[in-house]
């Protein structure tokens, strides 16, 4: 039996584990991982997958696989690069070994996808080695480095957001949140021509990676009302808000302070029930849009920002720890001023950090 290290997430606590390094089955590749990023989607199951459980016990809803996974423990990790080491059998062998890759999330499982790092079976990046569905990789240009190529997932997040947002020509957009998300969101308006991003964030470090990222014109979202500001300095042109936080109460107060017509995109994970009053947005004609993950194209464009330079992953990259550090790097998270995103490196020996 080959081994390999992997950190095991169960009942809110990581531990490293040596358990059997998967083989690849039909169609599949083992994937040697290079590098994972945290997303803030790990930090939210880890904080309140319990929560989540019960709540949807609450509404009738199927979760099995979800208890099975919290009982059992799982091996997260999404955002990943990894270089392939082994095909499984009924693969076609296009890429070689060595060659980096990276994956949307998803593995093929009789013919459905699923969602790496949602079951036991399913191994994410906090491991040393995963397998992967060959039809679903992307081979990584030889020009982009390996922590960059870790920046993929999130960008294609913000790709997809921007995308659902579908912004008119004279469009003022407005970035609530200046996390991981907010900031990859930033830089794709940017790429995509929108002359006026207004960003908002409580964190002075946030706010200057905002404005590092492209908006033009970054506010203390705790003393300045930012779609206020918007209105502003620019009445009466479409705005497009997009709201990163999951603060409790923010979709409730975005509805409140949106002008007439204003499209509100949804990528904050709040952590329980939220509300707002319905006439007010009906009377606005508001337009809201809740987005989660990407197509294969989007995933693929967002590799081609970061290959074209359009996203400065280093401002983002604030720290790599190895699989014995992850819980600290939890923790570490928790304060904007010092991280934004940390990598993990599961060959990176805990005596180095």
């Amino acid at each position: 039996m080959t081994e390999m290290r992997a950190s095991i997430l169960k009942d809110q606590e990581f531990t490293v584990q040596t358990i059997e390094r998967p083989e690849p089955g039909p169609g599949e590749v083992l994937i040697k991982v290079r590098a994972c990023g945290i997303c803030g989607s790990d930090l939210h199951v880890f904080k309140h997958q319990k929560d989540t459980i019960e709540k949807a016990k609450s509404l009738g809803l199927e979760i099995g696989e979800m208890e099975r996974a919290h009982e059992q423990g799982v091996v997260l990790g999404h955002e990943f690069v990894g270089e392939v080491v082994e095909f499984g059998p009924n693969t076609e062998r296009q890429l070689s070994p060595g060659d980096r890759v990276v994956s949307m999330p998803f593995v093929i499982k009789d013919g459905a996808p699923v969602l790496i790092g949602s079951t036991p079976e399913t191994t994410g990046a906090y491991a040393e080695y995963m397998t992967l569905t060959e039809a679903m990789l992307l081979k990584v240009d030889e020009t982009i480095p390996t922590e960059a190529a870790a920046f993929v997932e999130p960008l294609g997040i913000a790709v997809h957001a921007v995308n659902k947002a579908a912004l008119v020509d004279d469009a003022i957009a407005v970035v609530v949140g200046g996390g991981p998300i907010g900031l990859a969101i930033t830089a794709v308006l940017k790429s995509r021509g929108v002359q006026t991003i207004l960003a908002s964030d409580l964190s002075p470090k946030r706010r200057d990676l905002l404005a590092k990222m492209g908006a033009t014109q970054v506010v203390d979202g705790g003393k300045v009302n930012v779609v206020d500001t918007a209105n502003e300095t620019a009445s009466g042109r479409p705005m497009y808000i997009f709201e990163n936080t999951g603060a409790p109460g923010m979709l409730d107060k975005l509805v409140l302070d949106a002008p007439q017509n204003a499209v509100l995109v949804v990528t904050g994970i709040a952590p329980s029930d939220e509300k707002f009053f319905p006439m007010i947005a009906i009377a606005k004609e508001l337009s809201m849009k809740f987005v989660i993950y990407y197509t294969q194209d989007e995933f693929a464009e967002a590799l081609a920002l970061i290959r074209d330079g359009h996203l400065d992953w280093k401002a983002l990259h604030t720290g790599t720890v190895g699989l014995d550090n992850i819980s600290q790097a939890f923790v570490d998270l928790s304060d904007p001023e010092r991280h934004a995103k940390i990598i993990i490196d599961p060959w990176l020996d805990a005596s180095t950090q």
